[in-house]
């Protein structure tokens, strides 16, 4: 009996060693992801928050285990976070850090160390190792010039910030931008629940606007500012965005702030609202993709720092923050919006369409004049060189490098023929008739520039054609220089407006004819004649007084960005005028989309 018993004891024994190496096998053949946040300062809310999210995505994979840490609220809180983990026997594979300070902090480390480095929540990092930290913030020098653009319409500006690396950073930034208009800035220390002397001295400066740079302290300070009579436009930065803002709507109602946009319609937002009971903040979903990248790059094979960062770098990466691009330093780039509190929720604000519409416009009408500027000098060079030779194909070389978005440069002769065409590789070209062209029509009897509307181009594709007339030494019009814009010339400054915004913008010419849509089969149609847009009457009309009024707003019946139901959308449109030549640039979106 005793015999048993001791062998009994040895099996069970063997079983709790052989259990215990299994287990530490086991955990050392699983992946480790550290991730650092503010849990005990004043971004507790935000970094509970981003917890959240990262958990969210953690449940699509398996194999991974993630380990939180406390940075606290300054440079040593994250420093000893950090060692924490670089102290471990089987230490993460990457580190998550959110914050300005802490991401400037261990950018160096983690390179010391060849810990890969995601920063999420932080607008501003000093770089000084290349090739290890991966930012998914939009950087500071982006929601200044957001915030500058508004705060320029105001002439006594007040600034209430927290008296931290983020408050203190933004005051300062401000200051230097606007600094004439400043009429009084302070300080406070984001543990206070009493504003009201502060607040006092704010009311005396009697300002047209207040910047709160705040977090959580925000609905109570826009209450406490509110009671004391303070009447100043309230405006934030992203940060500002919290529950307890509409929970004091009565007071806030009205605030302006800037944000990051991202895909209202992703699939992780319904998830998030289900699981925690309110929708996520953008420190969320950014959160929520950043651990979602990483996680997805270590799956495909990546796990040294050099091949993480190299998955990144480039890379338009699509997630919950809809497309985002990262430069070749690691650094994130997407649309910024404005939003407000209107009728107690965060909404865009309403003059973020026309906003959008007019930054696509000047961004075409920059791009068109600097074209034309440059057009017009080489066309004159060419009175001496003449329509061909070597002189003046390295003319047509050096126009066509300066200008990114040109397909060809030709020179044509008087009789509306092509003589020479630069890149080479288009010479099929040369000596093509285009006489019959509207554009070559209308040159050859002012002897003016002119813009052409869409043409079939004998390139190829639907086109549009800038023209230069050319004069000898003696002034008689021998020709002209042309150069037509690439096939997706407003795509490429389109798209990347209103990326990430559930709008649409497209371009109409004057006789009915969409030059750009987001839907490729539209581009060509006809909206007075087309069958495609027969059945809506209210888009006919509403084209037809487009084409006779420059600038304009309405409504309308048609397809949605999918063409799969009809809806009801709201326009706005304006015109792009060159050389006698009207387009109409229109922003549309269905009315429930924001």
């Amino acid at each position: 009996m005793k015999k048993f018993i001791r062998m009994i004891v040895c099996l069970v024994v063997l079983f709790s060693v052989f259990n215990t190496i299994s287990a530490k096998a086991n955990s050392k053949d699983q992946k480790l992801v550290g991730v650092i946040l503010p849990f005990s300062s004043a971004f507790v809310n935000i970094a509970n928050e981003q917890k959240n999210a990262i958990e969210l995505a953690v449940k699509e994979f398996d194999d991974i285990k993630v380990i939180y840490e406390d940075s606290k609220s300054d440079e040593a809180g994250a420093i000893e976070a950090f060692n924490k983990f670089t102290n471990m026997e089987n230490s993460p594979f990457a580190i998550i850090s959110c914050a300005s300070w802490v991401a400037t902090a261990l950018h160096p480390l983690s390179a010391k160390e060849n810990i890969f480095h995601i920063v999420i929540g932080s607008a501003i990092i000093e770089r000084t190792q290349p090739k290890h930290t991966v930012r998914f913030t939009l950087d500071a020098n982006q929601e200044e010039k957001q915030l500058a653009n508004y705060l320029i319409k105001f002439n006594r500006i007040a600034i209430y910030n927290m008296d931290n690396g983020y408050g203190n950073n933004w005051k300062k930034t401000i200051e230097q931008n606007l600094s004439d208009k400043i009429v009084k800035a302070i300080a406070y220390n984001p543990q206070n629940k009493d504003f009201k002397d502060d607040l006092a001295e704010i009311k005396k400066a009697n300002p047209d606007v207040l910047v709160l740079l705040s977090a959580g302290n925000a609905a109570i300070i826009a209450k406490q500012a509110r009671e004391l009579g303070i009447t100043a436009k309230f405006v934030g930065t992203r940060p500002i965005e919290r529950s307890e803002l509409l929970q004091e709507a009565q007071y806030t109602d009205g605030l302006v702030y800037t944000y990051p946009s991202y895909d209202r319609y992703h699939p992780m937002i319904a998830k998030y609202t289900k699981e925690y009971g309110n929708p996520p903040t953008v420190f969320a979903v950014e959160a929520y993709d950043s651990m979602k990248s990483l996680l997805t790059a270590a799956k495909e094979g990546n796990h040294s720092t050099e091949a993480l960062f190299d998955w990144y770098a480039g890379r338009t990466y699509i997630g919950a923050l809809g497309e985002v691009h990262f430069d070749e330093n690691g650094d994130a780039n997407y649309p910024y919006m404005y939003k407000e509190i209107s009728d107690g929720k965060f909404k865009t604000a309403n003059f973020q369409y026309s906003l959008l519409l007019e930054n696509a416009r000047q961004e075409i009408n920059k791009i068109f004049q600097h074209i034309d500027q440059d057009v017009k000098k080489t066309s004159e060079k060419l009175s001496v060189y003449g329509l061909t030779g070597k002189e003046v194909n390295k003319a047509l070389q050096n126009l066509f490098e300066r200008n990114e978005y040109v397909y060809d440069c030709t020179t044509i002769d008087a009789k509306g023929i092509i003589k020479n065409v630069y890149p080479k590789k288009y010479e099929k070209i040369i000596g093509a008739d285009i006489s019959k062209q509207p554009q070559i029509a209308r040159l050859h009897k002012t002897n003016e520039p002119v813009v052409s509307e869409a043409i079939d181009t004998v390139e190829g594709f639907l086109g549009f054609d800038l023209e230069h007339p050319i004069f000898d030494e003696n002034g008689e019009f021998i020709g002209s220089l042309s150069v037509l814009t690439e096939p997706n010339f407003f795509d490429r400054i389109i798209s990347q407006k209103v990326a990430n915004f559930p709008v649409e913008m497209w371009i109409m010419q004057k006789d009915g004819t969409v030059i750009y849509d987001v839907n490729e089969e539209e581009i060509g149609q006809n909206l007075f004649t087309d069958e495609i847009y027969a059945p809506y009457k209210s888009l006919i009309k509403l084209a037809i007084e487009m084409s006779i009024t420059p600038h304009g707003s309405g409504g309308y019946s048609f397809l949605d960005k999918k063409l799969d139901k009809t809806v009801e959308k709201k326009i706005i449109w304006t015109t792009i005028a060159m050389h006698g030549t009207e387009v109409r640039l229109a922003l549309a979106h269905v009315k429930d989309d924001f």
